[in-house]
């Protein structure tokens, strides 16, 4: 029986020794694992400053100031056209801009916390002129070689600029989810935060135009003609101001190498907001128009504009403001090169923004404005 008992005991002592042996094997294991992640993680920089610059085509701008004189009917429509008054209100077709962004990742998390900054702006200035030949008098029947000039002639001048400005400012917290469709060394980031929004256009317009001279026999010495001059002078500052909730995703899927010697990488990404903030417009414009009036005897500058007449004049004045709720979607895809520390990225990328802007001239009519275009970046990782 003690035989049998010491058996027992011998075997239960070696079957805890082993047990023993196992634990500290796993424990030692489970140290060296947690050692070596903890070192990757070290590695890993904890903050990234990114700065970069975007070449943007702006849609949704406000309409153009039209009179009815632009349109008018002239002997030289090649010379007076509507088009040069709509020509030279033509806003630019790129903006330019600069952004930057400051995310922090702490050690050991996969949560990012990160602040966005983009800035863009274009603006034009615009002058078109055109003219008709100088009106001549119709000849002395006794003196057919004799012309006398009237010193006026059809014309059309227009005068225009532009100024646009955009900025949007992002605050937001994220977690790499690894959903696993992006690879080993891909990376798919969940945000949500806060978006605010700055959008401000202003425009100006000088037009003059002359669309016809009239002529009429000359009667002894004096030349008799008649015509019409106007003039429109308008001006417009357009705005909007907004904050909202935002929710984006972005990913990084690797194409070739490793991320210690350098990888190039497919990126891409999706955000919305709904922005809540004020819509105003401010519009001015007159219009007014001279006529110098037959039988006023024009042979001589000073004698025309002895003989002006004002016909008309029509100003306009609106100021109109509004809250309003505006929807925001975007996404952009593009490549990246990215070593342990530096980071150089290129795409494409769009945002538009429903209902954003108030563009009418004496009503209110909301258009959409949109950003698209080209982007680079460079990135450098701190810390680690």
């Amino acid at each position: 029986m003690s035989e049998l008992i010491s058996k027992h005991a011998g075997r239960s002592d070696f079957e805890r020794q082993l047990l023993a042996t196992a634990s500290a094997l796993v424990l030692v294991g489970y140290i060296a694992s947690a050692s070596v992640a903890k070192a990757e993680d070290t590695d890993r920089p904890t903050v990234w400053i990114e700065l970069g610059g975007q070449m943007e085509a702006v849609q949704g701008n406000s309409a153009p100031f039209v009179a009815p004189f632009m349109t008018a009917i002239s002997p030289t429509p090649d010379v007076y056209s509507n088009s040069i008054f709509l020509a030279n209100q033509r806003p630019a077709k790129l903006a330019f801009g600069a952004e930057g962004s400051l995310s922090f990742q702490p050690e050991g998390s996969n949560w990012i916390f990160s602040a966005n900054l983009r800035f863009g702006r274009s603006q034009t200035n615009r002058h078109m002129h055109k003219q008709g030949p100088i009106a001549t008098d119709i000849p002395y029947p006794s003196y057919p070689t004799f012309i006398r000039y009237f010193y006026a002639a059809p014309f059309a001048d227009g005068k225009g600029s532009n100024d646009e400005s955009h900025s949007i400012l992002d605050f937001s917290a994220g977690r790499d989810v690894g959903i696993g469709v992006v690879g080993a060394n891909g990376t798919s980031v969940i945000s949500a935060g806060v978006r605010i929004a700055q959008f401000s256009s202003s425009s100006n317009v000088n037009a003059m135009g002359r669309p016809q001279i009239n002529l009429f026999p000359s009667i002894g010495f004096r030349g008799v003609m008649t015509f019409h001059n106007y003039t429109m002078v308008a001006h417009a500052a357009r705005s909007f101001r907004g904050i909202g909730p935002s929710l984006s995703w972005n990913a990084s899927a690797a194409i070739l190498g490793n991320k210690d010697e350098g990888e190039l990488s497919l990126d891409w990404g999706f955000d919305g907001a709904v922005l809540f903030g004020r819509q105003k417009a401010k519009v001015d414009h007159t219009t007014q128009a001279y006529h110098l009036p037959t039988p006023a005897a024009a042979r001589y500058p000073w004698y025309q504009y002895r003989y002006y007449a004002k016909t008309y004049e029509h100003p306009h004045q609106v100021t109109r403001s509004r809250s309003v709720a505006v929807p925001n979607l975007g996404g952009f895809a593009g490549f990246s090169v990215k070593y342990p520390n530096v980071k150089f990225s290129v795409g494409y990328r769009a945002d538009f923004f429903f209902g954003a802007i108030d563009a009418g001239i004496d009503e209110r009519r909301a258009k959409n404005l949109g950003f698209s275009g080209p982007f680079a970046t460079i990135s450098i990782g701190l810390g680690g």
